[in-house]
């Protein structure tokens, strides 16, 4: 036994041992144990302290600064002991242990939904007097271990400013906030928290497949867009509920909010967005708050903001008096880098340039003297060559370099000249091979006229990205399928490219079996999920889904087998999606 005990009435840190007092209440029966924790458990709930302690010849006294004080049988108690943190260390007979605070309060300062827009979070800022530690927080799920959400923070501090995410609406929230020492926990809280009814505007949600020991970790990140002025992303964990939710209704700036594409994570955790149509691209933190904007000064905002591994962010933009090859305006066939740091466009793209703007075979838009004749829908940096990779719905897919020439261009040839560089396409646009590595030189295949049982063009394609063996993916829409959108599929398509020789291989195809039902015509995405080697296909409107009933699919599939290890349909009419991610909660 350490000489904690000392002698009756010294000090004890900063807990005064007091000699003679009487407590409110005495147990001398060790059968009360129950009562005894809930005593000591409702203190720790309201963060009350000890403001003395005593142990005579039978008790042990402890007197709270707000609670009731309390006597317990020594025969009750294994070991108590003043450790040198400002805690008191209770073990009783039952092997129940309690860690109670010694003459400074813990500081917990609780905020539920700080700033307005997140109706599911909290902030929690907690200290610890003169001791450093980490901190566990954890939302219970409706169905215990399956939907519990828990975020160990893990770097030492006696001082912590955390969100709690992971509530459900309309659900009475247990929450449980742990402070750990050398992974013991010291101090405990628990509490609930009550949240509003679930918004009317959130769709219906079906899970027809759910093989969790198979599934990515992560919560799907929904940027929705059935819902308007503001649009509203949110993330649904597997079983299908709304656990996080950015809605800024009540903000004076982003009320009207339409992010066209969608929300995305920037590598510090933050989210990133576009705008449209104006010129601001933003950065919030997950409670919403605006942390960074850039403005594209002479330009607007349309579809895609993507970050670079450096930082810097690659913007989909139409350029302020921009002119097509006939007098009118055109919109959307500008790309522009921004310096993540100055805020300046340092690099811009223009597509009038690079392709041919006078090719119109897979058609063009009016929009009251405004022609769309691109229709870039994104773009993503490709480090290996340091170059950028564009998808636009009229012209296919096309890898562009600093200086703005084409590098290749993957979509099928018919119509093809050349640009205002002087680049012949001919020299640039990918040929196919079949499986066996031999080209395909049919023509009507070559056109998009016919498809090759090994290989099949993209058509009004989105979302591309490069896997990590270098494979190039895109969600290929199938809208206007060689040129008759008589057959009516979508697909994630994979392909291999050698840019030395210019060949495209097809080396992943999946959803052309399925048809109808996950046929989407425009938006739309597919991701890879790394930890577990899977596919994330996400059809995004218009999907039947059931007799008369459309919407949007979400299907998660084993890269090499194309098991489906996931499936969920969310019912609702228009546009439900442009992007989702699979991404953990916490930042």
């Amino acid at each position: 036994m350490r000489a904690y005990w000392f002698l009756l009435c010294v000090f004890v840190i900063s807990a005064i041992v007091s000699c003679g007092h009487e407590a409110d209440e005495t147990f001398e029966n060790c059968e009360d144990v129950e009562d005894i924790i809930q005593i000591i458990d409702d203190a720790l709930d309201k963060n009350d302290f000890l403001s003395k302690f005593e142990k005579t010849s039978d008790f042990l006294i402890l007197e709270f600064n707000d609670t009731p004080s309390i006597a317990i049988s020594l025969l009750c108690i294994r070991d108590v002991e003043a450790l040198d943190n400002n805690l008191l260390r209770l073990q009783l007979q039952s092997d129940d242990v309690k860690f109670i605070g010694l003459g400074k309060p813990i500081i917990f300062d609780y905020d539920y939904n700080p700033e307005g827009f997140t109706p599911l979070s909290s902030r929690l800022r907690f200290s610890f007097p003169e001791q450093n530690g980490t901190l566990k927080v954890r939302v219970t799920g409706k169905d215990n271990d399956a939907g519990t959400i828990e975020k160990h923070f893990d770097q030492t501090s006696s001082t912590f400013d955390v969100p709690i995410l992971g509530m459900y609406f309309d659900h009475i929230n247990e929450i449980e906030v742990d402070f750990l020492v050398n992974d013991n926990i010291v101090w405990q809280h628990r509490f609930e928290q009550a949240t509003p009814k679930t918004p009317d505007y959130l769709p219906e949600v079906i899970v027809d497949v759910y093989k969790p020991d198979q599934m990515e970790p992560g919560l799907n990140f929904i940027s929705y867009r059935a819902k308007e002025s503001p649009a509203v992303p949110f993330m649904l964990d597997p079983q299908g509920e709304v656990r996080y939710l950015l809605d800024f209704s009540s903000s004076n700036r982003l009320q009207f909010l339409n992010y066209d594409v969608g929300i995305e994570r920037l590598q510090n955790g933050n989210f990133y967005f576009g705008a449209w149509p104006s010129p601001n691209i933003f950065e919030v933190d997950i409670f919403g708050n605006t942390i960074n904007t850039w403005f594209l000064s002479g330009y607007t905002f349309h579809h895609n903001v993507q970050e670079k591994e450096d930082g810097n962010l690659l913007v989909t933009a139409s350029k302020n008096g921009s002119f097509y090859h006939d007098g009118n305006l055109s919109t959307e066939d500008f790309v522009v880098e921004i310096d993540r740091n100055s805020g300046f466009i340092i690099q811009e793209w223009d597509l009038r340039v690079s392709l041919d703007e006078m090719r119109v075979v897979q058609g063009f838009d009016n929009w009251g003297g405004v022609i769309d004749w691109v229709h870039t829908n994104a773009v993503i940096h490709d480090p290996s060559d340091n170059t950028i990779i564009v998808s636009t719905r009229r012209q296919g897919i096309a890898k562009l370099d600093y200086n703005n020439r084409v590098v290749w261009v993957l979509n099928n040839h018919l119509g093809w000249d050349r640009n205002k560089q002087g680049q012949f396409f001919e020299d640039v646009l990918l040929k196919p091979r079949d499986a066996n590595g031999v080209l395909i030189e049919d023509q009507r295949i070559l056109d998009g006229l016919d498809n090759h049982p090994d290989f099949e063009w993209p058509w009004y394609q989105h979302a591309p990205f490069i896997h990590p063996d270098g494979t190039l993916f895109c969600f290929d829409n199938g809208d206007f399928r060689n040129y008759s959108s008589i057959e009516k599929y979508s697909r994630a398509v994979g392909y291999k490219i050698n840019k030395d020789d210019l060949t495209v291989e097809q080396v992943f195809s999946y959803g052309k079996e399925r048809g109808i039902d996950t046929y989407s015509r425009i938006v739309s995405d597919v991701d890879y999920l790394p930890e577990k080697d899977n596919i994330l296909f996400a059809p995004g409107a218009g999907v039947l889904n059931g007799p008369g009933i459309f919407g949007a699919k979400l299907i998660e599939l084993d890269f090499q087998s194309q098991e489906v290890v996931y499936e969920m349909r969310m019912n609702v009419s228009g546009i439900v999606w442009h992007r989702v991610e699979r991404m953990s909660l916490y930042p």
